[in-house]
């Protein structure tokens, strides 16, 4: 846009005064215009105006921000919670504009997956808006195998379970998402809400009997990397494809403090078992 076109009110609605933009970011008058003089926050001054205005879109991103960091302080400002069939194209929509179209699981597989599991797909809502979504599916332990040797590719509806109490499970996180735009700080802030989403899960379904034994995971990406390893889970290079890395965790032989909320929750459940038998 050119600041020598005339400020009409179709575009006037595209930016804030200083006044709306101080509130809509929720800091005080000095410290707006400090971050103003810093540069932090740029002003539009248009011919004519003395009074500058800020664009929505830069405020609204940098009012995230802000509020995604004050929110490692108060957790319940975020939701994690199971996805609804509703909430499935949005998931494709970050997908498709992190990994583009070839490493975007179609929407009619993850109805299909969906359901089968009800409980296996699962979305972070900030602000009410989803930022990021989790998978978590207890897979056929052969076809998991050869999923995790190439020897095939995807997963089928009729090869994800149900979460069997008799019967030990394989879990395959299929995929941790953070919508783009965010700080790399805060992408990170809201990756690990995912997965202490997903271990608060986890604990539920050992507190529920559900005995897990393997959790693995495939990632390419910077942060899918830097989740697994956080989850202390064992990396190795795919010798046919260099850059893109399967990880693999022992339940019963990882000591890792997350895992082990899984492990109480299992605890707890034989311990009640046992009280009633």
């Amino acid at each position: 846009m050119s600041l020598n076109t005339p400020l009409r009110g179709s575009t006037v609605k595209n930016f804030y005064t200083a006044s709306e933009a101080q509130k809509r970011l929720g800091i005080s008058k000095s410290q707006f215009f400090y971050l103003v003089r810093k540069g932090t926050i740029k002003k539009v001054t248009f011919p004519g105006k003395k009074q500058g205005v800020y664009p929505k879109p830069v405020i609204d991103k940098f009012a995230a921000t802000i509020k995604a960091l004050i929110e490692q302080y108060e957790p319940g400002a975020s939701r994690f919670e199971p996805a609804t069939f509703e909430d499935l194209p949005i998931e494709v929509e970050i997908d498709m504009s992190l990994y583009g179209q070839k490493g975007t699981t179609p929407l009619q597989s993850r109805v299909e997956r969906l359901q089968r599991n009800s409980e296996s797909n699962f979305v972070l809502r900030f602000e009410g808006q989803i930022v990021g979504h989790v998978a978590l599916y207890p897979v056929d332990r052969q076809y998991l195998q050869k999923l995790l040797h190439n020897q095939v590719s995807g997963i089928p509806a009729e090869m994800v379970l149900p979460w069997l109490i008799d019967a030990p499970l394989d879990v395959f996180i299929s995929i941790i998402s953070v919508r783009p735009g965010f700080t790399l700080d805060v992408a990170k802030h809201f990756g690990l809400r995912l997965i202490a989403g997903a271990i608060s899960f986890l604990k539920e379904l050992g507190e529920r009997g559900v005995v897990i034994e393997n959790i693995y995971c495939t990632s390419r990406t910077e942060m899918g990397i830097h989740l697994a390893n956080k989850l202390g889970m064992v990396g190795e290079e795919f010798p046919e494809e260099p850059g893109r890395w399967r990880f693999h965790l022992s339940v019963e032989a990882s000591d890792n403090l997350l895992i082990g909320e899984y492990k109480e929750g299992l605890a707890l459940f034989r311990a009640q078992h046992q009280s009633d038998s």
